[in-house]
This record gives C-alpha cells, structure tokens and sequence, in this order.
C-alpha cells in the first residue's frame, strides 16, 4: 500500500502560493494602517560554505493557520529577499529550497520550529537562513535470485521522537508507529532513490505493491496483482521480516548513502469466510485485513458476494485485524460493523464467520455562551474509541440549530472532539445528563435516552509568558499546557506553542480550570537535559495572566 507522504496542511499551502510567487495583496495590507504594517528582509545562503542560494522560497504563515494569508517570496542570485507589507503578529517563518532541508528561523535540522514576531511597524532586517544540505538513499532492490524488481515501493520511516509522542493527541493505548518521510518507486532496473532527507538514522521498507501512476490507464494484469497480492512479504532493510530486526541507515548533510534490499518469497495462506448480517447473509460488505503490529502497511480487502462470501488471498503469516463494514445506500454512515483478532499460521483459514452488530444513535445539542450562532452548522462531532484494539467511533454533523446526532455508534468508552470553532471558541462545558464527559468520558452500552449538552463559550483565558535558561530567553521552547488532572477524556483541552525568537509565548482561548505547564528546549539543543518543573496555574473566565518559566538543569 502506497504511503501518502503529505506535508502539515499549512506548510502544503505555503508551498502551492509560493511556487506562483504569491505576495501580500493590497486587500490584506489595507485592514492595518500603514505605519502598523512590518517588512522582513534577509539572505538565503548554504550552511556549509555560506554561497547565497537563489530561487528559495521564504515564507511567513500565520500561526493561526489561515492559508489565505501566506506571504512568501523568492530570494535573488545573491540570495536576498524582502517581504513587505506583513501585519503585526506571530509567523512560521520558513525557507526551502530544492537539494536542501527545509529550515525554519532560529531552528535547526530537526529541533522545534520557533514562532517569529512581528510587533506593529517593526523592520526585521539581516535574517539569515543557512540551509543544510539534504542526504539521499539510494540503492537495488532484488529478489533471493539476484533478479531486479521493479515496481517496488521504497519508504524511508523514522522513530517519532519522545517529544512527539508526547505531543500526539492519542486518547486511546496504542503502539508507537514508525513515521513514513519520504517514498519512492523502483524503476526496470530495480534500482531507486530517495532524496531530500534530513541527516538522521531512518529505516527502509520495501513492499511489492504499489498504487498505480496517477492519469496513467493500467493494464490487466496490475488489478490481478491487486486482487492476487505478492508472493513477497515486505522487508526492512537489509531483509529483515521486522522493525526490530532490521538496521538503521544513518545519513549526514549531504550524504548519498547505498542501500540495497533483498525481497524473499514468503508462503501465504488464503482467509475465506462469510459476513453475516442481521437478516442473514450479508451483500456488498467491505471486509479490510489489517496488519496488527502498527508497523507494516499491509493489507487485502475483498467485497462480499450475494451471499456473503468473501475471500482474501496470499496472506502471510501473522497478526491482523480483519474488520467489516456495511454503509447504509446512499450515504457515508456505516450502520453495522464487526471486527476481529486473528492468528494466521501456515495453514489456509476457510470458515470465518464475521457477525454484523448495529449501534445506537447519540443526539444532543450544542448551545452558544456569547458565540455567534452562525459558527453552529461548520461543527463536527467526533466520538473517538479510547479502548485497545477497538477501531470504531463515530460522526456527526451539527445543525444550524444546534442540534445533532451520531449515528452506528457501538458500545465502548469515547472521547469526543468537536472540531470547527472559531479561534474565540472553546468548549465550556460537555455533560450526558447529570455526567461531566470531560471528566468520565462517554460509556456507550446499549440503548441509552441521555442526551449530549455542549456548550461553547468566548470567555476564555489568557495565558502570557517567557521561558528563560541561565543564559537568558529560550527561543523555540516547547510549552505545553495540560489540564490537570489529565485524562483520556479531557485531551482537547491540552495546548501547545513554540517560544518566538524573542523567548516569548501566548495561549489564548482556555477554559477554566485546573492546569500545569511545562516547557522543554528545542529537542536537539546543547540543553536538551534543561526542562522546567510543572507549574501549577488555575484559571478563571476572562483571566489574563502571565508567568515566567526557568529551564533547570537537573542536579547530578
């Protein structure tokens, strides 16, 4: 299965404006005086022997992630740039340029990217971005004959870092996953390349399967292969059958490292059985085969015929998740589900049964605390499983009204998101009766008459600071803000921010309570050991507090 390797939705923004030289317009420039507006000027250059870079693209997004409003540029044959007409406030502010790592300012290769401030009137001039190099794998992909294979996708995947798991929304328990960075294809000569990486130690997967080149027609014998699967099992370099046996290929600025993989035929078994529904068998079911290791891509999928029967073939050996799904006609709610745990061995598996269960529907309504009603029909609810193992949730749209229901939703314990506030919005309060779900979640068993109360509300608090070493401002300090105690159920309350290039930090929108806040330097700095002890802070409506947080070195 193809990886989709996609840039954070802003950055993929920036990238799509720049590339049509997008500057600030005279409609964004015209709701800030002129005296209020900022420039930023500077110099791209190549960190390793300072030659100016021309052709990079700089650019400023907000932090607020509106993409209607990037301003970006290019740098000339002396490197320089200069952006102008830039309303005050905070930026991710950014230079890429083709051959090299993407770099952020006042950031390095892989440390947290750094806001960048912009105070009413304010020139930035001599900002200098020095960017590395980018590594490139190469290598040939064969079989246990020596023979060439084309075709194969190659993905390079790294560890998530202790910061980012720390940063990842999870409610549920759940593996660590490799990180996919960057793909490719092997051409007729078994041979690819994977480039633009940043130095680090990555693993290579290589997968006989692949998604088919985009507007070009395939013939019959890839949608045999679809239906068929592999007889290769993928592999992490240099052949190795897991994660945990394969080696790292570490890479520095600049490097083009050789690394070649050896595909081996694997015996596969075929899985067969039959869906069952709540009248009997069940017709046009989605049954999906998952790979329950976290790790591996793979899958195989079939539909089931008229009577229920489904097939999946050239299955390894292993652990998976089978899964199916009914969609009611004509819309995207799946009404029944079934999932199960299956062991596969040497030994084909001819007699699954998989039995379709039904949910409930959960109705509620959101309500306005001094928020404008019209916000109301661009939410989402979301019901998240925070139970091992369990794939099932649910959605809902609201309505104009506020009212909305959640419909298939099958017995479990879930976490619920609403998504599409505006930046003033938070969710004051989240109850199932006399129940706070922000504090106990949302127990789903059976039918159940209580109803969702949301309530959102713009009387949110203001939380100011500084992070500060012995040296004085800590620029690109991770500051996160959970509440207290946290639980699985109250995830959608954490926030997070960078320091700006002036040690500063703001988070604004909080709903009342109880917090700690931490803070943590850029991950690859000298003092990446330097964190700062929780910090107590209790917050009421309309608060606006500020507070100042010491990075201390831990006693030996």
């Amino acid at each position: 299965m193809r990886h989709f390797l996609v840039m954070p939705a802003v950055l993929a923004v920036a990238a799509a404006l720049l590339a049509q030289n997008t500057a600030p317009s005279d409609s964004k420039s015209s709701q800030h005086p002129g005296s209020a507006l900022c420039m930023v000027s500077g110099r791209v250059v190549a960190a390793a022997d300072g030659t100016p870079l021309k052709s990079a693209r700089v650019a400023l997004v907000p932090a607020n992630n509106r993409s209607d409003q990037i301003f970006g540029t290019s740098s000339d044959s002396d490197g320089h740039f200069s952006l102008k007409g830039i309303p005050p406030g905070q930026y991710q502010f950014f230079a890429a340029r083709s051959g090299f790592v993407e770099q952020h300012y006042k950031a390095g290769v892989n440390d947290t990217a750094p806001l960048f401030s912009l105070k009413p009137g304010e020139k930035a001039i001599d900002v200098l971005f020095r960017l590395i190099a980018a590594a490139v794998i190469t290598g040939l992909v064969s079989n246990e004959d020596g023979e060439p294979m084309e075709g194969t996708e190659v993905v390079a995947l790294r560890r998530p870092t202790d910061d980012e798991n720390e940063d990842d929304d999870v409610s549920r328990p759940r593996k660590i996953q490799m990180q996919p960075v960057k793909a490719a294809e092997s051409d007729d000569r078994g041979q690819y390349r994977l480039f633009g990486l940043k130095p680090g130690e990555y693993y290579i997967k290589a997968e006989d399967s692949s998604d088919p080149p985009r507007n070009i027609p395939v013939d019959e014998s890839f949608w045999a292969q679809q239906s068929l699967g592999s007889e290769y099992a993928p592999v992490f370099y240099p052949g190795a059958n897991q994660v945990s046996q394969a080696e790292v290929v570490p890479v520095k600025a600049g490097d083009e490292v050789q690394a070649d993989i050896t595909m081996r035929r694997v015996k596969t078994v075929e899985i067969a059985g039959r869906v069952i529904g709540t009248t009997g068998p069940a017709a046009k079911v989605m049954v999906r085969l998952e790979a329950a290791d976290g790790l591996s891509d793979f899958y195989r999928e079939d539909t089931t015929d008229e009577k229920g029967n489904f097939r999946l073939r050239n299955v390894p050996q292993g652990t998976y998740y089978i899964l199916a799904e009914q969609r009611q006609e004509g819309t995207h709610v799946y009404e029944l589900r079934a999932h199960q745990k299956i062991e596969v061995t040497g030994d084909n598996i001819d007699a699954l049964t998989l039995s379709l269960g039904g949910g409930v529907t959960i109705q509620g309504r959101v309500k306005v605390d001094g928020v404008k009603s019209g916000v109301l029909d661009r939410l989402q609810l979301v019901l998240l499983s925070v139970d091992e193992d369990t794939f099932f949730g649910g959605r809902g749209e609201v309505k104009k009204d506020g009212s909305f229901e959640v419909r298939s939703v099958h017995d479990g314990n879930y976490a619920i998101r609403l998504w599409g506030l505006d930046p003033d919005a938070y969710v004051k309060s989240l109850r199932r009766g006399p129940d706070d779900v922000l504090e106990k979640g949302l127990q789903v068993e059976g039918i159940s008459s209580s109803r969702l109360e949301i309530t959102i509300g713009s009387d949110g608090a203001k939380l100011d600071g500084s992070v500060i070493d012995d040296d004085g401002p800590v620029v690109g300090a991770r500051v996160r803000l959970s509440p207290d105690p946290l639980t699985p159920y109250n995830h959608l309350r954490v926030q997070r921010t960078t320091t700006d290039q002036l040690g500063h930090f703001s988070v604004t929108d909080i709903a009342p309570g109880k917090y700690k806040l931490t803070a943590k330097p850029m991950q690859s700095s000298e003092k990446a050991t330097y964190r700062a002890e929780p910090q107590a802070i209790t917050l009421s409506e309309n608060d606006r507090k500020t507070v100042e947080v010491k990075l201390e070195k831990p006693q030996e």
